[in-house]
């Protein structure tokens, strides 16, 4: 697997970098240190207190400037596009056979994630994690249209994944898939699970999981479907 080079990430929402590895951290931490220690250097030379502040936070545009450049450098590139913008999944409808117990079910899963339940109804169940729903239906099995097959949420850590599967799989006796519990590497480090439905979860680790030169993403296309 390509070892990848970058040190910050593009916040999901908002404008700005976030830091994914101990460099990105390093420069970070010394746009708060340097002004700091050109203080107390100041300070210790005796200089007037004023002129202290003032080169202290002189620095201050000129650190943020550099730790721009290096977030253009060393970070996830900003994806420009005239016209019509990105956007992102507003929802997922899932159509369920046993709407009860699918409740009690994604009750357990997506409120132990940090989800929220808005609103609970005969017709239809909503979730939100603040920018995303999911929301269930009820249907008769023989209308049930087809599904997605599987569903993935994303997690911050592969300490987050640990506590899912020790907290929430294995307290709820949740059939576990591929494997008996969380496995991989610091690239993808997941665990897959059974749903309702046959719908098959995933909390996932993978930092770069959307970056081109990840292993995954990195294949030569073999199919046009316009030939």
């Amino acid at each position: 697997m390509r070892k990848n080079k970058l040190w910050f990430r593009r916040k999901t929402y908002g404008w700005g970098w976030t830091p994914i590895t101990w460099e990105g951290w390093f420069v970070t931490l010394l746009v708060v240190v340097i002004p700091i220690a050109i203080r107390l250097t100041l300070k210790a030379l005796e200089v007037e207190r004023s002129t202290q502040y003032f080169y202290a936070w002189a620095s201050v545009p000129i650190l943020l400037m550099g730790l721009t450049m290096i977030c253009f450098r060393y970070g996830e590139k900003p994806k420009w596009q005239w016209g019509v913008k990105r956007v992102k999944m507003a929802h997922l409808d899932l159509a369920v056979s046993n709407y009860k117990e699918s409740v009690r079910f994604y009750d357990s899963v997506l409120l132990s994630l940090g989800w929220e339940k808005i609103v609970s109804r005969i017709d239809h169940t909503t979730y939100t994690d603040g920018t995303m729903k999911i929301i269930l239906y009820p249907v008769a099995m023989e209308s049930k249209p087809a599904s997605p097959k599987q569903l993935a949420f994303y997690a911050e850590t592969k300490e987050i994944v640990d506590d899912f599967y020790r907290e929430i799989i294995q307290k709820n006796n949740m059939e576990t898939v591929k494997s008996s519990g969380p496995s991989g590497d610091n690239h993808y480090y997941s665990v897959l699970f059974s749903g309702p439905d046959k719908l098959i979860l995933e909390v996932v680790y993978s930092p770069f999981y959307v970056d081109k030169e990840f292993s995954l993403n990195n294949l030569e296309n073999n199919f046009d479907p316009y030939a």
